[in-house]
This record gives C-alpha cells, sequence and structure tokens, in this order.
C-alpha cells in the first residue's frame, strides 16, 4: 500500500477516533440558560455514543461542577425508540478548556517563582544575621573605626536587598492570588466536575442515542443596573436598563439563547416622610412615648431587541443568542425607555429648608423591574445612587435636592399656659411662618408639606388660622401646591393652638422640643 494512502488511512482512523471520544461528551457552550439572580436553568441535548457499563446500555454525559444533580431532567429525543431507566451521578477529573489550563500553567509558574524568591529572601536574612554577629567581636582599637565601617555597608546593603526581595515576594504572591482568584470565576470553588451515566432500555446496541436534559447551574446569575435621567423641563424620565450576566462552568458559551428571569420584586420605600406629630398624654404606666423619631432621608449590547414575556408573578427577557465567556460580567442592554412624569419641588420646611425634585409616574403599561441599583441624574449630574424598583404602573422618584427652591420655617412663637382658676384647662400655642422661594429664573411647581398636630386623646381639641388655606389635608399633613415664577417668593403663616384638662401630663410631640 503506498505510503500517502497509509497516512491518509491513519488520519481517518484518528479523526473517527476523536468524533467518537467529543460523542460522549456535552458540548462546553449549552443551547439555552434562563438565569435567575444567583443561578440558571440550562436546556442541552445532542447525539451521544452508547457504551457498555456492566452489561448495561449507557451514555455518558460530562456536566459542569456547580450542576445541581437533584434538579437534572433527562429524556429521550424519540421516546419510541429506547427509554431511560436510571442516572449515576459520580465526581472526575475535569476536561480543561484552553483558558483554564492557561491560568494553571500561570499558576504553576508563579508558585516556582514563589518558592525561589522564598530561598533568596532567606538567603539575605542569614547573611544580615552574620554581620550582626560580627558586632560582638572585639578587634584591634586601630581598627575598629575600619571594622565598624565595613559592617555597617555591609548591613545596610543586606537588608536593602532584603527590601527588595520582599517586594518582588509580595507581587508575585499578590499575582498568585489574582490568578486564583479569576480561576475561581472561571470555574467555581469546586474543582473535580461531574460524570453522568445515563442508562438505557431498547437501545439494542445503537450507535448513539439522541437524549435532551436540562439542570440548574450555581455558581452563575445575573444583576440589574439602572439609569434614571430626570427632564423636568420636558416633564420626562430617562430610563435605561442593563444587566451584569455570569457563569462559571469552566469553559466559554457561544450562541446560546440566554434569557433573564426577574422575581416577584419587593416594592420599593420611599424616602421617609414627616413623622406624625402626636399630642397625648404621657402614659402613666410603661415606657414613653416616642421622643424621637428620625428620617432617613462595556458595552454588550444584544443583536436583536429583548423581547419580554410574563409569566406569572414574574417576566422574562430573551436575549438572543450570546456568547458569554467563562468568569467574565458584561454589560447587556434590557430595556431603554422615556417615561411621562410630572415633577414638582417638594418642600417640607419642619425638617429642613432644602427642596427636593419628585417625579410622579403614570404609565400605560405595567412594569415590573427587579431590584437593583440605580444611578439618579438631573441636569446631566449624578444625584446619587440607591435601590430601585417598579411593578405596577404608578411610581415616586426622588432625584435629590434642588438647591434653587428653598422653605425657610421661623418659629415666631412656641408657649404653653393655663387659664382658669382652678387650671381647668392648659393650652400650648405655635405660630410659624415659612418663606417660599423659587431662585431659578424659571417656573416651578412645588408642593408644601408641613405636619399637622394628631391629637392623641378625645379630651383635646385642636384649632388652627393657616394663610393661605391649604389645598389638601390629611390626618397628619397640611399641602400646599403653587407654581412660582422666577424669582418670586411666598409666605405660608400657621397658628395653632391645642388645649388639654388642666390635670393632664401631655407630650406635645416633637415640635415643642
Amino acid at each position: 500500500m503506498p505510503a500517502k494512502m497509509m497516512k491518509f488511512l491513519v488520519y481517518l482512523a484518528i479523526l473517527a477516533g476523536m468524533c467518537l471520544l467529543t460523542a460522549s461528551k456535552v458540548p462546553a457552550s449549552p443551547r439555552e440558560a434562563l438565569f435567575f439572580p444567583d443561578s440558571a436553568r440550562v436546556w442541552d441535548a445532542g447525539e451521544f455514543e452508547v457504551k457498555d457499563k456492566n452489561s448495561r446500555e449507557a451514555v455518558r454525559l460530562e456536566l459542569p461542577a456547580q450542576a445541581d444533580p437533584s434538579t437534572f431532567f433527562v429524556r429521550p429525543e424519540d421516546p419510541d425508540q429506547f427509554s431511560i431507566t436510571d442516572v449515576q451521578w459520580s465526581r472526575t477529573d475535569p476536561e480543561d478548556s484552553m483558558s483554564v489550563r492557561d491560568l494553571r500553567q500561570k499558576i504553576r509558574e508563579h508558585e516556582s517563582s514563589r518558592q525561589k524568591q522564598e530561598a533568596v529572601l532567606k538567603a539575605y536574612e542569614a547573611r544580615i544575621a552574620f554581620w550582626e554577629s560580627r558586632r560582638d567581636h572585639h578587634e584591634d582599637a586601630g581598627r575598629m573605626d575600619e571594622v565598624a565601617t565595613h559592617i555597617f555597608e555591609a548591613l545596610k546593603l543586606a537588608y536593602q536587598e532584603k527590601s527588595r526581595a520582599g517586594d518582588e515576594l509580595k507581587e508575585i504572591e499578590n499575582k498568585l492570588q489574582e490568578l486564583r482568584d479569576r480561576l475561581r470565576e472561571i470555574t467555581g470553588e469546586e474543582q473535580k466536575t461531574w460524570e453522568v451515566l445515563v442508562f438505557l432500555d431498547g437501545a439494542d446496541g445503537s450507535g448513539t442515542a439522541g437524549i435532551s436534559f436540562n439542570y440548574i447551574l450555581s455558581g452563575c446569575g445575573w444583576e440589574p443596573e439602572y439609569r434614571l435621567q430626570a427632564d423636568s423641563a420636558e416633564g420626562r424620565v430617562q430610563f435605561t436598563w442593563q444587566a451584569r450576566v455570569w457563569q462559571s462552568s469552566g469553559h466559554d458559551w457561544k450562541n446560546t439563547h440566554i434569557s433573564l428571569a426577574t422575581l416577584q420584586p419587593q416594592i420599593d420605600l420611599d424616602p421617609p416622610g414627616i413623622p406624625d406629630w402626636i399630642v397625648r398624654p404621657v402614659p402613666k404606666i410603661g415606657l414613653p412615648g416616642p421622643r424621637d423619631v428620625r428620617m432617613a432621608v462595556m458595552e454588550t449590547a444584544a443583536d436583536e431587541a429583548p423581547i419580554q414575556e410574563r409569566r406569572g408573578q414574574f417576566s422574562v427577557w430573551h436575549l438572543g443568542e450570546q456568547d458569554l465567556a467563562a468568569g467574565e460580567r458584561p454589560r447587556i442592554k434590557i430595556q431603554e425607555e422615556s417615561w411621562p412624569a410630572e415633577f414638582v419641588r417638594l418642600l417640607r420646611p419642619s425638617r429642613s429648608d432644602k427642596g427636593f425634585l419628585r417625579a410622579q409616574l403614570e404609565l400605560d403599561e405595567v412594569q415590573n423591574i427587579p431590584r437593583g441599583e440605580a444611578m439618579f441624574y438631573h441636569d446631566q449630574a449624578m444625584m446619587g445612587r440607591r435601590d430601585f424598583s417598579f411593578t405596577g404602573t404608578e411610581k415616586t422618584l426622588y432625584f435629590g435636592e434642588d438647591p434653587f427652591v428653598t422653605g425657610e420655617s421661623i418659629t415666631k412663637a412656641s408657649a404653653s399656659g393655663t387659664r382658669g382658676i382652678i387650671r381647668e384647662r392648659q393650652t400650648y400655642r405655635w405660630h410659624f411662618l415659612v418663606n417660599v422661594h423659587n431662585h431659578h429664573d424659571h417656573p416651578v411647581r412645588i408642593r408644601l408639606e408641613e405636619p399637622r398636630p394628631v391629637l392623641g386623646d378625645d379630651n383635646m381639641q385642636a384649632s388652627f388660622d393657616l394663610t393661605p388655606e391649604p389645598d389638601r389635608k390629611t390626618e397628619s399633613l397640611f399641602l400646599w401646591e403653587m407654581e412660582l415664577d422666577g424669582g418670586e417668593k411666598r409666605e405660608v403663616d400657621l397658628q395653632m393652638k391645642i388645649q388639654a384638662p388642666g390635670d393632664m401630663d401631655v407630650d406635645w410631640g416633637w415640635r415643642s422640643r
């Protein structure tokens, strides 16, 4: 047989062997993955070589170390050809990807460098110990200066070399830690992968068997990132939603259909409001009433626009086919919208003279946006970061301080007194003057909120003289809504009086302290 023909047949034999070998392994890139915040369900399928295992037919799968056996589901692609009778799991050494092999090689090289550098450091320490011991030897008086100078220079050089060697050792150790962290990001904590044997019945010696399977994979997930830009002049909030997605299966994924599941978010907590101004008798027994109320005032884009699918209590965003390298955390754009909003400057002078920009959203479509960190902007300036979520159609957003709108509260009077010969009644009076000022050169809408005393006993009475009259009242608030031209000022006068029985020990609330 000619030599060329022999080489060709050998090549075909090697190629056939490689095909059989790869047929028994799961492709590094799954077909589909649905990401949750701290895990993912992965789907895959293929034709796998049927092997004899203890007189039983089985196919072998190699799954990532983070796969959860209790969540594994497998079925034949064609149920009429064979059935699945059993599944067995065991740990095995992984077949590393090229990137993992490179990392492991670099780690070995740095571990070797660290050992060499540790030996160099010990040599310098021994040299220093030698010269330190020479200082105790007695020399002739005529040579003492010469010997002392020699020892000093030798020690100085040894200490300098030791310091340099220590710095180099620290650099090697830092780089070694970075490599190990990177390897952990790619492969996860577990160093051994899963060998899964799927036993078949009815395959009848078939060379391959088509199966599909799915499982939960930990060591992966996604987290949202938001940007909210307030455009008060246009009456809109520009909303951008991106997602950081990651997986640590040990292999890079190519052309995997990726979806993100938004679990049911919790309702976002609004900034604390004005505490209720409660006037009530001081309890005779037990703990006193509250004395202090405090206010806790990349880029990778999907080839196709993400598609939202609603599933009961959460939504799924389909991002299409994506490449996702192990250990990387690319940003993928999910949503970008312009929301109509009603803007006002909110003033609470009883707590602060500063105005806050508030946007009220009322949207036509229901939103299901999970909790995540958001950056808030106004006039292209970043106002801060805070948690954000949105479920439903209505939402109140705050974009921080507007220094050009102020509300100063001046206490004109705050005093208590009694009336009647035998102190039948006791009275507390307050007089506040609020100065509202729009320092902008354009009109703004303002919402002014002042606390309304909440009486804690039926024997108490309250009266109010407010100028102008509030636009709205609640049980615990007076509210004024006004529009001020650029540079315009306005005053609100508040006079309040509360009466209580003369023998009642009264807590007059936080505005009397």
